[in-house]
């Protein structure tokens, strides 16, 4: 099981250097200098879009070894999560809106930069789980690392004290599945909300007379 637990962390590790790296790309490479700004639409997302796709891949991965690696801090994990989405979703809605070609890119190019500053927090926040990782986890390096090395040796108090903390963290786990499914209630109904006050305000445009001019 230690084994298991120090290869879930290494890969932990690559996952967070990997989506490091490509929030650096786009920024240097995407959304520096104002000639990307000029760009169509659908040129901007013919550069962004297979990075995009990547970015919210490794988001996703990175949450279950956060969920595994420290499951206590889970709703703050899901809140940077959130927030990342909602900023990557405003992004990809600039670019089908209706403004101007070259307005909508330069919005929308704005809405990834916030995006891009919302990931880098994130794996900030991935580093420092890495760094102070649950004491569940802790504990079974520590264990496995004694039991390799023989010193000092194994009791049975320090694996009763592993068998607490492993019934702690399923019982966290239980609580935090409870919290999630209420906010993802909550927020399918504030979408359900938006979207009718949305097609309401369509709908008092499109009644208001038309003036015309001579």
């Amino acid at each position: 099981m230690g084994d298991r637990e120090s290869r879930m962390l290494a890969r932990f590790s690559d996952r967070i250097d990997e989506l490091e790296s490509v929030v650096k790309e786009i920024a240097l490479e995407i959304t520096t200098g104002t000639f990307v700004e000029k760009l169509s639409p659908d040129k901007v997302w013919e550069k962004t879009g297979d990075r995009i796709a990547l970015v919210s891949e490794l988001i996703k991965e990175l949450k279950e070894y956060l969920a595994i690696i420290k499951p206590e801090s889970l709703p703050k994990f899901q809140l940077h999560i959130t927030r990342i989405y909602e900023r990557l979703a405003l992004f990809q809605e600039t670019l089908r809106g209706e403004e101007a070609p070259d307005q909508a890119s330069k919005l929308s190019l704005d809405e990834l930069r916030q995006a891009l500053v919302e990931i880098s927090d994130f794996v900030t926040l991935c580093k420092e789980t890495k760094a102070a990782p649950s004491e569940v986890i802790s504990t079974i390096l520590n264990l496995r690392e004694t039991f390799d090395t023989g010193l000092p040796p194994i009791t049975q108090d320090m694996m009763h004290h592993l068998g607490n903390l492993i019934k702690e963290a399923k019982r966290q786990q239980k609580e935090m599945e409870k919290t999630l499914n209420l906010i993802g209630r909550q927020l399918e109904a504030i979408s359900l909300e938006y979207s009718n006050l949305l097609f309401s305000l369509k709908g008092k445009d499109e009644e208001k007379p038309k003036f015309t001019v001579g």
